[in-house]
């Protein structure tokens, strides 16, 4: 480090912090206790403060640490960073899947990235609000059970990790799904999507 370079708002925090261990060491001595005390305590103080300046200087890797541990209990919660990029870590069955809200409901998806359409099955368009007398089943799927039909919705707003989308193209299938798919017409309203070892990340 040249210190020549250092400048003179960064040498008035080093002053400041050795006036308050002045102020310390000074306070103590007035309470009248042995010099090994005062040592022992001042010491105790200074430790405390270079851990709080350690924590201090490192929040923000404190921060993507927790970011990452809280990912990896809960791999379906994506990752929120800076309204840029959603992480989503992968699952133990080798899927990834996604907590969204829809109409602040809570629905969770699996991300597919060979389906062109976000799927709900009926009983989670019952609990979105859509009345089923009312749609019109014009799509016809292709599943590893054989066909199935599905009527063109949109989503007002699909809210991810506090990252909301607007007019999100998704189907109601007449089929029973195992679990909602999250297809290319949500993954589209990304800049880009890739995935980096066990992580999907969507690029905003």
């Amino acid at each position: 480090m040249d210190y020549n370079e250092i400048s003179s708002h960064e040498w008035t925090n080093v002053i400041y912090i050795l006036i308050l261990i002045a102020l310390l060491f000074m306070g103590f001595s007035r309470k009248e206790m042995p010099i090994k005390k005062i040592f022992e305590y001042a010491g105790l103080w200074i430790v405390f403060a270079l851990v709080a300046l350690v924590l201090y200087s490192y929040r923000f890797e404190i921060f993507e640490v927790k970011n990452r541990v809280f990912a990896d209990l809960f791999p379906s919660q994506a990752i929120n960073k800076n309204h840029q990029q959603l992480t989503i870590n992968i699952s133990q069955d080798g899927h990834y899947y996604i907590n969204v809200r829809i109409k602040n409901f809570p629905v969770r998806f699996m991300i597919d990235t060979g389906a062109s359409d976000v799927v709900i099955d009926e009983k989670i368009a019952l609990k979105l609000g859509y009345d089923l007398r009312n749609i019109h089943y014009d799509k016809i799927f292709q599943t590893a059970n054989g066909q199935s039909y599905g009527a063109s919705i949109y989503f007002d707003e699909v809210d991810v990790s506090g990252v909301k989308f607007q007019n999100v193209q998704a189907s109601i299938t007449n089929s029973d799904l195992v679990i909602p798919l999250l297809g290319m017409s949500f993954l589209q309203k990304f800049y880009k999507y890739e995935f980096y070892r066990d992580k999907l990340i969507l690029t905003l």
